[in-house]
């Protein structure tokens, strides 16, 4: 479990990274970034990494889980603009939910490709116990 949470932990931080770049990129933010504003959105990258867990869960539905995780999300970057005072105009909003859709995207994607890999491997594998 805990090498699943530093693992978490560290995706979230690198999303929560990247996501920032752009902010800063688009000039979404408009004032000089501080300190703490980069802690913070670290320590809310790695929350919505922790929050991420809810996945690794049967006992859900993943419609529910995919709810939950959302309804995280909005809340630490709620929680961290208003840590930083920056506040939530009308475009916050789409810049939101097209970020998170993006993302989804991006690990839908490397989920369909990892499980491509492991299954090109079984075969692989299966082929090598035949020929043997």
């Amino acid at each position: 479990m805990v090498k699943k949470i530093a693992r978490n932990t560290i995706t979230g931080i690198g999303f929560g990274s990247f996501a920032y770049v752009l902010v800063l990129l688009f000039k979404v933010q408009t004032t000089m970034p501080t300190t703490a504003n980069i802690i913070s959105i670290l320590v809310m990258s790695a929350g919505i990494g922790w929050i991420s867990l809810v996945f690794e869960s049967d006992a859900l539905p993943w419609l529910a889980e995919l709810g939950i995780h959302f309804v995280g999300t909005l809340l630490l970057v709620t929680i961290m603009m208003g840590f930083n005072g920056w506040l939530l105009a009308p475009s916050f909003w789409i810049v939101f939910v097209v970020l998170y859709v993006a993302f989804w995207i991006i690990i839908r994607v490397q989920h369909a490709v990892q499980v491509q890999r492991i299954n090109a491997a079984i075969v692989q594998r299966r082929q090598k116990l035949k020929g043997k």
